[in-house]
C-alpha cells in the first residue's frame, strides 16, 4: 500500500528531515560511488529530502514518486534553495522507463527487493543503493508491536539465495522528531503508534519520550535512532528474472 501523506505526516516529516542531518549522511555514504557526471534516480523519494542531498554530488537527479503532494514540497525546496538539477517525475516507477538508463538508483525504504531488482534491472546500467529498515519493532507505540515488511537480513538473504554479489553494512542515523509543543507530539504518536486505543498516550508517557531543547521553535523532541541496512550493488549483475 502507498505510504499516505496527509498533511499532518508530511509536517512532521518536513520538520524532522530540516531538523537534522539525516539525508546528508545518507548521501555521504553513497558519494564514494557519485561524480559529477553521474544521472541517479531516487525512487520513491517522498518529501524528497534525499533528492537535495544527493544533488551536490551528481549532474542530475530524477526524484520519483505516486504523490504529487509531496513532491510539491520538493519542487518548493529546489526553488527556495536554487537547486536546478534535481528533477520531479509523478507516476509510477515500475510502469516507466528512462530515456536512458540511469547511472545509479537509489531505493530509500522502497519495498520488496524483489521488486527493487526488476526495476533497477530495467531502468539502471550502474550502481544500485537499497536503503532498507533493520528495526525488529516499533518505536512510536505505547504497546510493543514487531515491524513487518522488507528488512535488511531478509533482502541479503534473497540477493544471497539468487548468487547476486552485493556489499553490505548495517548503521543507525539519527532521525529524531522536533515538536512545536506537546500537543504536536500526542498526534504525532496517534498518527504513528500501533496502539488501537490512543488514551494510551498520555501525558506521562510523553514526559517519559520526550526531551527538552533550547530550540525556541522546536521546545520538545522524540529521540530516534534509525537501524538501517545499507546494500550496494551493480545492475549488470542482476539476473534477467530476479
Amino acid at each position: 500500500m502507498m505510504f499516505q501523506w496527509e498533511p499532518d505526516r508530511i509536517r512532521f516529516m518536513r520538520d524532522a528531515s530540516e531538523y537534522g542531518d539525516y539525508h546528508q549522511r545518507l548521501a555521504e555514504l553513497m558519494s564514494p560511488w557519485l561524480h559529477k557526471e553521474t544521472h541517479i534516480c531516487d525512487a520513491g523519494c517522498g518529501l524528497g529530502y534525499l533528492s537535495l542531498a544527493l544533488a551536490p554530488y551528481v549532474k542530475q537527479v530524477t526524484a520519483v514518486d505516486k504523490n504529487a503532494d509531496a513532491l510539491q514540497v520538493l519542487e518548493e525546496n529546489c526553488r527556495r534553495r536554487g537547486i536546478h538539477n534535481v528533477i520531479v517525475r509523478c507516476g509510477n516507477l515500475a510502469l516507466m522507463q528512462p530515456k536512458e538508463l540511469y547511472d545509479s538508483m537509489a531505493f530509500c525504504l522502497f519495498g520488496h527487493i524483489g521488486e527493487i531488482l526488476a526495476i533497477a534491472k530495467r531502468q539502471c546500467r550502474g550502481k544500485v543503493f537499497v536503503i532498507t529498515k533493520n528495526d525488529a519493532a516499533h518505536r512510536f507505540s505505547v504497546g510493543s508491536y514487531a515491524l513487518e515488511g522488507n528488512h535488511y537480513q531478509t533482502a541479503c538473504r534473497y540477493l544471497r539465495e539468487r548468487g547476486i554479489p552485493f556489499e553490505s553494512r548495517t548503521l543507525k542515523l539519527e532521525l529524531g522528531q522536533p515538536f512545536r509543543n506537546r500537543e504536536d507530539a500526542r498526534r504525532f504518536f496517534q498518527l504513528y503508534s500501533r496502539d488501537e486505543d490512543k488514551s494510551a498516550i498520555t501525558d506521562n508517557f510523553l514526559r517519559k519520550k520526550l526531551t527538552e531543547t533550547e530550540n525556541d521553535s522546536f521546545p520538545y523532541y522524540l529521540p530516534h535512532a534509525r537501524k538501517l541496512g545499507f546494500i550496494q550493488l551493480d545492475a549488470g549483475n542482476i539476473p534477467t528474472i530476479p
